[in-house]
C-alpha cells in the first residue's frame, strides 16, 4: 500500500490503522504469546480474523518534551501471515496527530522516513520503504520518531535499537 498526502488516502489510512491495531491491542490485553524479549524490544505472536500475526514492539527510552500528557507510546513492526504481508511499520504516538501538519517521521541513525498519520497512529508513507526501513532497524543503533500533536506540541521519542535484530528474526521465524 503506497501512501500519498491527500484526501483520497483517508480510506486507506483508516484501513491501515484498523488492520494494525489488533497487534497492539492483543499485546496490551495479554492475548498475545511472547516469543521473547530482546533488550529494548519484545516479539509476540497472536491471531486475529485474518490468521496469525507476529509483531515486534518497543517503547521509547526518552520522550520529549517531558511532562506532556500522552497515552502509551509504542513502535511496532508487524507481519500478517494470513494476509501475506510483512514488515508493516507503525507507531502509536500517544496523542492525536495534527490533522493538517503532523510532521511525522521516523529516523534511524540519520536516515529519515516520512510517515503518514491518522488519529494517534502513523505508518511509513510508502510501503516501498518498508524493507529498507526494517533492514536499517535491524542494523541501526537509534530510532527517533517525531510528530506534531493536534495542539501543536512537537514531540521526539527516542528508542534504542538494541535487540532489534533478534526480535525481528523471532517474528520472521514465527510467521514464515
Amino acid at each position: 500500500m503506497t501512501m500519498k498526502t491527500g484526501g483520497r488516502v483517508i480510506g486507506l489510512a483508516v484501513a491501515a490503522v484498523m488492520a494494525l491495531a489488533p497487534a497492539a491491542m492483543a499485546q496490551q490485553q495479554g492475548q498475545a504469546t511472547e516469543l521473547g524479549t530482546f533488550n529494548a524490544w519484545s516479539a509476540y505472536t497472536a491471531t486475529d480474523s485474518s490468521g496469525q500475526i507476529c509483531f515486534v514492539i518497543g517503547e521509547p527510552q526518552k520522550s520529549e518534551p517531558s511532562g506532556v500528557n500522552r497515552d502509551p507510546i509504542k513502535f511496532m513492526i508487524v507481519h500478517r501471515k494470513g494476509m501475506g504481508s510483512k514488515n508493516e511499520v507503525q507507531t502509536q504516538i500517544g496523542y492525536p496527530y495534527n490533522t493538517t501538519d503532523a510532521k511525522a517521521s521516523a529516523t534511524i541513525d540519520g536516515k529519515s522516513y516520512v510517515m503518514a498519520a491518522r488519529g494517534s497512529t502513523a505508518w511509513l508513507a510508502s510501503s516501498g520503504d518498508e524493507p529498507g526501513f526494517v533492514q536499517a532497524f535491524k542494523a541501526g543503533n537509534q530510532l527517533v520518531v517525531r510528530g506534531t500533536s493536534q495542539r501543536g506540541t512537537n514531540t521526539v521519542d527516542t528508542y534504542s535499537l538494541s535487540g532489534a535484530t533478534a526480535a525481528v528474526n523471532a517474528i520472521d521465524a514465527a510467521c514464515k
